[in-house]
């Protein structure tokens, strides 16, 4: 059998590109745009172990592949004008290692060329159908350095050929049963993750993220209420959405032993109401009168405090 080249392995990618772009990552690969490749690119290599991937990503881009540095890679758009061009089959690229990215974004296996080389697989030079696709396995070849057939060999091959065409048919068949059946399990994986997620999405926002609740002032202090009371207009108080620290806030009598102040520092704060003055344990708005509330100072204890046993 003739030698494998990097000819060969450009017709495999693109009969695998062929494929791709109606499988499941058809959005990315129709059309082949530079914008389309960059976002599978980075699908394709951020959760890539694979060594030879990431030594064709450094080789193509000249930088090691980092998913922290998504705003660097975006800068990199340009350079896959190549190989959309390529996949097209409008014109080959200069850069080998540009043939090995497209091999990585279509997920073309064996990959790289070496290994395609080493495993002997052939691509039909009249193909039955379009697009190209592999076509048999030959036998490994354990000497690279091996002379040009001799002329037996080439009346070997003619009488090999009668078998091998018998089978191309039998292996294209399965080829695509094989990418039918691929595609089938993916799709159904796929559909059974999406309903997962959902469970998953629907018990998370019903135990963490509890029906929204409301509070209204009642007398001296906040309490949690029905959201819906404030559609039937039968609530006196102002009802508003619940908020944990303004919730805190209570009205509170101050008298001649109260505690108005720690460390010199006033702990109680105050709005006056006409002649009179209103009490609180923090600072915020009068919940009555939307009064900013200010620190009480000692002539406002004196001023306005109430008898101790008085109400």
């Amino acid at each position: 059998m003739r030698k494998i080249t990097f000819e060969d392995y450009k017709n495999a990618v693109r009969a695998k590109f062929e494929i791709e772009k109606e499988g499941v990552y058809f959005n990315f690969l129709t059309p082949p745009s530079q914008a389309n490749l960059r976002n599978l690119c980075w699908e394709r290599f951020k959760s890539n172990s694979n060594a030879d991937d990431l030594s064709i990503f450094s080789s193509f881009f000249e930088f090691e592949f980092d998913p922290e540095k998504r705003n660097h890679f975006r800068e990199q758009t340009d350079k896959f004008r190549p190989i959309g061009t390529f996949l097209r089959g409008a014109k080959d690229p200069a850069n080998q290692f540009a043939v090995e990215l497209a091999a990585v974004l279509v997920d073309f296996q064996p990959r790289p060329f070496k290994k395609y080389r080493e495993r002997g697989i052939v691509i039909s030079e009249n193909p039955i159908d379009a697009p190209k696709i592999p076509l048999a396995f030959a036998a490994l070849e354990n000497d690279e350095g091996k002379e040009e057939k001799n002329e037996k060999d080439e009346e070997e091959d003619k009488f090999e050929g009668s078998l091998i065409a018998k089978k191309r048919f039998n292996f294209i068949q399965n080829f695509r049963a094989g990418i039918s059946d691929n595609f089938k399990k993916k799709l159904k994986l796929i559909t059974i993750g999406v309903f997962i997620v959902f469970g998953l999405g629907f018990i998370i926002s019903r135990y963490t993220f509890p029906k929204k609740q409301c509070m209204q002032w009642s007398n001296d202090h906040y309490e949690k209420v029905d959201c819906d009371l404030s559609a039937n207009g039968l609530i006196p108080f102002t009802i508003e959405p619940f908020d944990e620290i303004k919730f805190e806030l209570k009205k509170v009598t101050v008298c001649d032993t109260t505690t108005c102040f720690k460390n010199g520092k006033p702990i109680i704060w105050y709005a006056k109401t006409g002649d009179a003055a209103d009490f609180f344990n923090t600072h915020g708005i009068h919940p009555e009168n939307e009064k900013a509330l200010r620190p009480v100072t000692q002539y406002i204890f004196n001023k306005y405090k109430k008898p101790c046993g008085s109400k």
